[in-house]
């Protein structure tokens, strides 16, 4: 009986150093993989949703990365808006802090490898925008093959140009007023008969936005400001409303249409196949399938 109790206490012990070793394990890899010590963990967002906001302090640093190790990119002064993207809480030195990911603004300082740009064109795919002229500073976004970029001056082998619409930066939330975004409104969902042999798609969520003001004077027309992710498709019958179209992710070999996408001004076929995020105006008519997005600005999702 004393052996038996004796082999029982010597499993638990083996059992809690087990349970202690896995726990350090798991502690290392998250440190390791933070910037500048700094544990990241991302916070729950609605989908899709994208605000604006007014800055609050004066000289207000935007940084490459949510700590406040990492470089400066641009300075922000009070009154100035900001689009944020993205909200997260980072925990460095034992404290929290929270901090908005924001579009950066012309004044932001951003290079890319000069080499790789021909003409004012990226001539690689996923060329890297960083906040200095060199390899050692962070990225804050990223260009396709043959994007165009405006070179504001070349260093050596680094050339400066003004942040694209996918380039990206970190502010501390305390210092941003964020806006809140109106609640959702409800979307018209088409009611096909029951021998209509209609094939069903999953009805569209209505975008919660920023506080737009969008006239609208034809009661058969919702309109409304529209943030929505997906992925860009283009469309090949004759009689659709656009030539382009966002849908949903892939998934078992399934793909749905989320809207039609017209964009005046906008070159939408280097962005197909892609994972975007688009801003702008839908209007959805009264018995249609599907809305119609005129769209303002597209963002890549990486």
């Amino acid at each position: 009986m004393r052996k038996y109790t004796n082999l029982c206490n010597s499993h638990r012990r083996l059992f809690a150093v087990s349970i202690a070793v896995a726990c350090a394990a798991l502690s290392s890899a998250a440190l390791s993989r933070a910037d500048s010590g700094a544990v990241v963990v991302a916070q729950a967002a609605p989908a899709g949703a994208a605000t604006r906001g007014t800055v609050k302090g004066e000289h207000s640093n935007v940084r490459s990365r949510p700590t406040l190790h990492s470089e400066v990119i641009t300075q922000l002064h009070k009154s100035e808006a900001v689009d944020v993207l993205e909200r997260k809480t980072a925990t460095e030195h034992e404290k929290s802090m929270e901090w908005l990911r924001i579009a950066l603004p012309e004044t932001a300082r951003c290079y890319v490898s000069a080499r790789h740009v021909v003409d004012g064109t990226a001539d690689v795919d996923n060329l890297n925008v960083r906040c200095g002229p060199g390899s050692s500073y962070r990225d804050v976004g990223k260009l396709a093959k043959g994007a165009k970029v405006e070179i504001v001056q070349r260093k050596g082998d680094w050339a400066q140009i003004k942040p694209t619409a996918d380039c990206s930066g970190w502010i501390a939330a305390e210092l941003v007023d964020v806006q809140v975004a109106p609640a959702p409104i409800a979307s018209p969902e088409p009611v096909p008969s029951a021998n209509s042999g209609q094939i069903l798609t999953p009805p569209v969520a209505a975008p919660v936005g920023p506080s737009v003001s969008v006239v609208n004077t034809d009661p058969d027309v919702l309109v409304t400001y529209a943030v929505k992710d997906g992925y860009l498709g283009s469309v090949t019958e004759s009689n659709a409303p656009a030539s382009f179209e966002l849908r949903t992710p892939e998934a078992d070999r399934l793909s749905f249409r989320v809207a039609y996408l017209e964009a005046p001004g906008l070159n939408l076929k280097k962005y197909v196949g892609r994972h975007i995020r688009i801003v702008g105006t839908q209007r959805w008519h009264k018995g249609d399938r599907y809305p119609v997005i005129t769209v303002e600005r597209v963002d890549m999702v990486w």
